[in-house]
């Protein structure tokens, strides 16, 4: 009985598991801190040309968010336990930047299914269109969550 019982938990710690879709922190070059200290994301229905608002979140520099400014590149981590609050597959995404009037536009965001053993695993972010540009993003690692992951780009 002992050895079945060794045997299923061995087994159970080398089960693959579904990794979830991963996401994109906003890294703004070139604004100043007044121009982002507050930004609104919007979630919109994917291919829909923007048409059918799902979810409007409100970032902000206090509280959970976390931004990260090194010379003039400034890295925002929405900090929610909402996954729909981040930048990620399902939706089309707008940043609304007031302080410059600014949309930018993140749609298409293309992820590959992956597996992987252990706690918590992100699936690969492949490409995804910003202003109309398509991109292929690369992943950072910088050994801190807030300032790695993959990132959106945008410059004043």
């Amino acid at each position: 009985m002992m050895v079945i019982s060794i045997l299923l938990i061995v087994s159970a710690a080398h089960c693959k598991r579904p990794c979830v879709n991963g996401h994109l922190n906003p890294v703004f070059i070139g604004f100043s801190a007044a121009d982002i200290n507050t930004f609104v994301l919007r979630a919109y229905k994917p291919n829909d040309n923007y048409l059918h608002l799902v979810d409007t979140i409100l970032v902000a520099n206090y509280g959970a968010t976390i931004y990260t400014t090194t010379n003039d590149t400034t890295i925002v981590y929405v900090n929610d336990s909402n996954p729909n609050h981040w930048i990620c597959p399902g939706f089309d995404w707008q940043i609304y930047i007031p302080a410059k009037n600014r949309i930018v536009s993140i749609s298409n965001i293309i992820t590959t299914q992956t597996e992987n053993v252990g706690r918590v695993c992100w699936n690969p972010i492949n490409s995804l269109t910003q202003d109309g540009q398509s991109i292929v993003p690369k992943l950072v690692e910088t050994g801190e969550f807030f300032t790695s992951g993959y990132m959106a780009y945008i410059h004043n």
